[in-house]
Order: structure tokens, then sequence, then C-alpha cells
């Protein structure tokens, strides 16, 4: 009996961090609306969401973080590691699209409010600065897997930053106009196989 109960804390666990970054989030998004983004404090939504400050900081890095996924972005690149090997750059990135059906954040009520919320304040520079660290990231890893598909080494190997680049060109837009361009990422990647396979 002691081993069942031993075995479901790590689920409680889970779910208990779930349930609290779920009610920070809410209570942030649901103060943005009420009062503007700008006027609405860290401390304000800890005593919303009736958490201690550290435990905010525990689950976000920043206010700003709040109007992205906790994981943005990170369940297609994950599908691209996780591509067949045999596959081509390309290839594993359609396999990882695919899969995910091109999902950047978790599909939830959440995020068509981050989306509107990103889109009124794309000109706000903190945000617009935190949008940048994101897909600085994203590209980083973006670049890491590439190179680990072809076995290079990025330092002294172009190809893996030149398809981070590309992808994140992508992302960059979706994340930056607040998702006003909503075409899919798939669409994105055809357009770039399009125009790389252009001559004259």
């Amino acid at each position: 009996m002691q081993g069942t109960d031993t075995a479901a804390e790590p689920g409680m666990r889970d779910r208990k961090k779930a349930r609290t970054r779920d009610s920070i989030r809410t209570a942030a998004l649901d103060l943005f609306e009420e009062q503007g983004y700008e006027r609405t404090t860290v401390d304000q939504i800890c005593r919303r969401a009736d958490v201690a400050h550290r435990t905010f900081f525990r689950y976000y890095p920043a206010k700003e973080a709040l109007l992205f996924g906790w994981d943005f972005g990170q369940v297609v690149l994950d599908a691209f590691a996780a591509a067949p090997a045999e596959l081509p750059l390309w290839g594993a990135l359609d396999h990882a699209l695919t899969v995910t059906g091109g999902r950047l954040e978790e599909p939830v009520e959440h995020t068509n409010r981050r989306r509107r919320l990103r889109r009124d304040l794309r000109d706000v520079h903190s945000v617009h600065n935190y949008a940048l660290v994101v897909i600085d990231a994203f590209t980083e890893r973006t670049t890491a897997i590439a190179a680990e598909r072809l076995g290079t080494d990025p330092a002294t190997d172009l190809r893996p930053a030149a398809f981070g680049a590309l992808f994140s060109g992508m992302v960059r837009r979706h994340v930056l106009s607040g998702g006003v361009d909503s075409r899919p990422p798939a669409d994105w990647v055809q357009a770039f196989r399009d125009v790389l396979a252009t001559t004259g």
C-alpha cells in the first residue's frame, strides 16, 4: 500500500503545479483585461491568485512571460528532434508539423486571450523585448536540433543556423504580430520551400 501512495505522489504534485500555474495565468489575464497590462503589477497578480511572490517567479520568470505559453514552440521542436533519423531537415520539419498540427502553443482558451493581448501590446517595449527572448530561445534550440540531425558542429557548419533562421523567421512574424497573420506554420514552411526552389 505504501508503494502505491508513493507512486501516486508525483502525479499529485504535477497536478497541483498545473493548477497553481493555471491559477496565476488566469488571474493575470483577467487583470490585464480588466485594468490594462501596464497597470497590473506582479503583487496584484499574486493577491488575485492567492500565491506568494516567490511562487509566482517559480512558474513565470517575468510578467511578460504570461503572454506566452509556458512551453512555447517546444511541442513542435520535440517532434522535430524525434522525427525518423533518415528524414532530411525539411522532411523532419514536415513530419513534426504533421504530428503536432503545427501547434506553437497549447490549444486552450488562454491561447486566444494571450494572442489578443500580444496583438494589442506589440508596441509595448518590455513585451516586444520579451518576445525576442522567446524567439531567440526557439532559434537556438532549432539550430541545435538541426546540427544534431546533420551530425555536424554549428560552430563550423552554417547549415543548422541557416535552417534555424528560416524556421524561426515564421515564428518571429507570428509572435511579433500577435497572431495577426493566422496562417499555420505548415503554410510558411511550404512558402520557404517554394522560395528556395525558385531559380533565376
